[in-house]
């Protein structure tokens, strides 16, 4: 396993939000806990006030799906950033290859996301999410596509 390559987990979002193309409301991503080449982990505190939280205080399967990519985002961003990037490249899901959805979180609740990059060409980049709730329980997985495109 490489080394964790963050002097510091980054947990402020005005820091976060500098790091990813989106911008709020649509922000999906709050916290960078471990950055290597390949992978990262990233947390996501769901707020009651997020875009895609139903009237039940549920965050959506959409949520979900943007939360995992706005997580390869935000190692993307990141990596843009160490490398003397001034702001993030822009991408998009190009492709879902899967997504199991195993629960929906609620409002309040704390999630952890594993991204790993599969295999990348040119400006396309396979990857893989894993989202684990407070308890460590993996909620959804999922493998995308996504495309940089500036």
């Amino acid at each position: 396993m490489a080394e964790n390559l963050l002097q510091a987990p980054i947990l402020d979002p005005q820091e976060i939000i500098k790091l990813i193309p989106q911008k709020p409301p649509f922000v999906m991503v709050d916290s960078l806990h471990d950055y290597t080449d390949l992978t990262g982990i990233t947390g996501f505190m769901v707020p009651k006030d997020n875009i895609l939280v139903d009237e039940d205080g549920i965050f959506s399967e959409p949520g979900l799906i943007e939360h995992m990519a706005q997580s390869m985002s935000l190692h993307r961003g990141y990596q843009g950033y160490s490398s003397g990037l001034k702001k993030p490249k822009t991408g998009f899901i190009g492709a879902i290859k899967s997504v199991e959805i195993f629960r929906l979180p609620n409002v309040g609740e704390q999630l952890t996301t594993h991204v790993e990059i599969l295999n990348e060409v040119m400006k396309v980049t396979l990857v893989t999410a894993k989202t684990l709730d407070e308890n460590g329980l993996v909620i959804a997985t999922s493998e995308m596509k996504t495309v940089t495109v500036d």
